[in-house]
């Protein structure tokens, strides 16, 4: 049963290829498209030669309308907008190369990324006294099944000291 909450916005971050989308297709709530959304405002570049565009996050952020009804943002950089918790999504490294490989993505790209992912991503570190409800999982079935958890419970801040899984230790 899902808890009454004022959360409206979730934003789904992680490093590309990590099960964003995935998880939200999977989730039965409605989802915005980060990257369709700032192509609908203006608010992204040309496409580059590694299939990426610049977003103008900060005009998008000055654009952002709440959703009515609790949502879910798709999109590497959705914690820069004014979301009301951000669900960030890790991958394991491995599965990571094969998703991105798969991809077609050329090998400087896939670890690129792969650094990013082993490092804990660059919203690690920027979302250090982050007010908003903040919950890190696994890309996996039990990582969904949770955060799905967490969201029905109104997305409640971490009791714990929340920290990066540290995939370093792993290696």
């Amino acid at each position: 049963m899902a808890v009454e909450s004022t959360i409206r916005s979730i934003g789904v971050i992680g490093t590309p290829g990590c099960g964003k989308t995935t998880f939200c297709q999977q989730s039965n709530l409605p989802v915005i498209d980060m990257t369709d959304y700032a192509r609908e405002h203006g608010c992204l570049g040309e496409i580059e030669d590694d299939g990426a565009a610049e977003m103008d996050v900060e005009m998008l952020s000055k654009l952002w309308r709440s959703p009515d009804n609790l949502t879910l943002i798709d999109g590497h950089l959705a914690h820069h907008l004014p979301v009301d918790a951000i669900l960030i999504l890790r991958c394991n490294l491995d599965e990571l190369s094969k998703r991105l490989e798969s991809r077609g993505y050329s090998a400087k790209k896939v670890r690129d990324n792969y650094e990013v992912e082993l490092m804990g991503g660059p919203w690690i570190d920027g979302l250090v006294g982050d007010k908003r409800p903040i919950y890190e999982t696994v890309s996996s079935d039990l990582g969904f099944k949770n955060a799905i958890e967490w969201i029905n419970s109104g997305c409640p801040p971490h009791t714990t000291a929340r920290t990066a899984l540290d995939w370093i230790s792993q290696e």
